[in-house]
């Protein structure tokens, strides 16, 4: 459980966005944010688990679709979702900070 805000963290990183695509491919409406029936609910992930020593830092988090997120689970540093692969890469000059690369 992240302590940031959806719909605060959507607005920033979307603003004047109502629909935008996940890492993934998949459609992700904000309209949608806490209805966890909707297939195009947006949740937050930690690219690197907190149950995998991962922190609960901007540089740590994504929006992704909920069941982009439910594929993903606590894998970690690479993971399939939506029939692709995806690796976690830690930034350059950072500890904690990590960004998603699609493996060919």
């Amino acid at each position: 459980m992240s302590n940031h805000n959806l719909i605060y963290l959507w607005e920033q990183l979307f603003p004047h966005c109502s629909e935008v695509i996940d890492y993934a491919g998949r459609k992700m409406l904000k309209s949608a944010i806490g209805n966890q029936n909707s297939r195009y609910c947006p949740t937050i992930d930690h690219i690197r688990p907190l149950s995998r020593g991962g922190k609960d830092i901007l540089g740590n988090i994504i929006i992704c679709n909920r069941i982009t997120n439910l594929e993903k689970a606590d894998k970690f540093s690479t993971w399939k979702a939506n029939g692709q692969q995806f690796q976690a890469r830690r930034v350059r000059g950072t500890s904690d900070e990590y960004d998603i690369y699609q493996l060919k």
